[in-house]
């Protein structure tokens, strides 16, 4: 791509104004999709795409303009990819972002889709929809792997991961795939720290040692640090008793797990329950259900030193461990003020709570898996209904590029977020409000740009407002240096 370096010289932009000679003129308003864009970019979004690989360079149409678009695409609330690129680029300010020339912008870049007399659709500005579409198919799938890492990584290196304990879960997209995330569950925000998309028919574990969460796992701790995870809370679909023994002697990664009631280790903890081996405790407790809160009763006790699960203790000592154990908890679990009966389950865990209601709440973080994890993507980011198309490329995109743009909008919601937002092209127009209003004008003219009111445009254009509407500043107002950017800041122009 080529960029042009020009400075900052109102003077020479008015004058190129007053004479009717200017390039571009766009308003900068701050607006939502403006802000992510913004947190992506300093997020290392943008970089990472480097990471991308097509098969073919496309004529015409740089990859990098593509790739970069495609990954703001899942910012836009659409039930279809025309939808969406529809909205993404009637968003001018958003397209300069993304490197695209005003010349791109106002004219595109091929002489593809026009109708029958030669004119080109409204759609097909500054590209058209299945352009994108045809690039999608076009991304070799070990680069969109290298993609994922490096904004994996960048997470980790600007610490935006801030706690150790991950829930791993998987849903289904639809009945042709399954979509299973490793997301780290800290109070503050959920991220998606990995993820793998498998065919609807495949299984999430392999036929031993759960292959995809291991491969998963091993990816974390690579990319991030060995210590980078220390539980793992995962539901009954993951109850393998060589997984947990392999996170536990092989990568020291504590895990609690739920298990279904026909396994042996289950019927243990209910005898050793009925001996008085354990006390229940009973406390009030609220669930949130498909968004639905819920007041219940639960009551849990809980047991230790339990060695009936044979595939645990082979494979943990073949491992190395040393009297392997496992700690576990039964739970009673009823809607408050109902004759109901309660719903019994139980937790097996590699390593021992105080008390079984500890256990149970540690637990309880796997549920923002499903409310603020899978629902959220399902819901808000559209992915199960809006899968931009069928074959594996085109999913696994959607895929790799909305995850990456939820954990945009996970930091974005925090303190790190509005920090990252400081460090862009947001703080200069912060710090140019005062004088310029909320919706600054942004000319480009003479090799140069100017940042202006809409007053100074009206001015120098003979039409001046009767009445201003700019604030007065008082001379203890300003601050004692020149306001604005010096003469010689300088400005990338595409």
């Amino acid at each position: 791509m080529t960029w042009e370096w020009r400075r900052h010289d109102k003077a020479t932009v008015l004058e190129c104004l007053k004479e009717g000679r200017y390039e571009a003129i766009t308003t900068s308003a701050q607006g939502p999709l403006d802000a992510l864009a913004h947190v992506a970019i300093e997020m290392g979004v943008f970089d990472a795409v480097q990471e991308l690989e097509v098969e073919r360079e496309r004529e015409g149409i740089p990859d990098i303009l593509l790739l970069r678009t495609l990954t703001v695409l899942p910012f836009i609330e659409a039930d279809s990819f025309r939808e969406a690129t529809g909205s993404l680029f009637a968003d001018v300010s958003i397209l300069l972002q993304l490197g695209y020339t005003a010349v791109q912008i106002r004219e595109g870049f091929n002489h593809r889709y026009r109708n029958s007399q030669g004119v080109k659709s409204v759609e097909s500005f500054p590209c058209h929809p299945e352009s994108l579409r045809e690039e999608m198919k076009r991304i070799k799938p070990a680069s969109l792997g290298a993609f994922r890492r490096r904004c994996i990584g960048d997470l980790f290196q600007r610490r935006l991961v801030r706690d150790r304990v991950y829930a791993i879960d998987g849903t289904g997209l639809g009945k042709e795939w399954l979509l299973v995330v490793l997301l780290n569950v800290s109070r503050e925000r959920t991220l998606l720290v990995n993820w793998r998309l498998l065919a609807g028919t495949a299984s999430e574990k392999g036929s031993i040692e759960a292959s995809v969460v291991l491969d998963m796992i091993r990816e974390v701790l690579e990319i991030g640090s060995p210590e980078a995870i220390s539980w793992l809370i995962m539901d009954a679909l993951y109850a393998d008793g060589p997984l947990l023994a392999t996170l536990k002697y092989r990568y020291q990664i504590d895990s609690l797990v739920r298990v279904p009631e026909n396994r042996d280790i289950y019927k243990d903890m209910e005898q050793l329950v009925s001996l008085e081996k354990a006390r229940w405790q009973t406390h009030p407790d609220v669930r949130y259900v498909a968004g639905h809160k819920q007041s219940r009763q639960v009551s849990v006790a809980a047991v230790e030193d339990l060695t009936t699960w044979d595939s645990f203790l082979a494979t943990a000592k073949e491992l190395g461990g040393q009297e392997p154990k496992l700690w576990g908890c039964l739970i009673h679990d009823r809607l408050a003020d109902s004759q109901e009966e309660s719903e019994n389950w139980a937790l097996v865990g590699t390593a021992p709570f105080s008390t079984g209601w500890q256990g149970y709440t540690f637990w309880r973080l796997r549920w923002r898996v499903e409310n603020n994890g899978f629902r959220e993507l399902k819901e808000g980011w559209k992915l199960e209904k809006a899968r931009w198309g069928r074959s594996q490329p085109l999913v696994s995109t959607r895929v790799t590029m909305s995850c990456v743009a939820f954990n945009v909008a996970q930091v974005a919601k925090g303190k790190d977020g509005q920090r990252l937002l400081h460090l862009g092209i947001r703080r200069l127009r912060r710090e140019l409000g005062r004088e310029y209003g909320v919706a600054p004008v942004i000319v480009y003219a003479g090799h140069c740009y100017g940042i202006f009111h809409i007053e100074e445009i009206m001015s120098a254009l003979g039409h001046p407002p009767a009445e201003s509407l700019r604030p007065v500043l008082r001379s203890s107002d300003s601050p004692p240096h020149q306001t604005g950017p010096p003469a010689s800041h300088p400005c990338y122009f595409p």
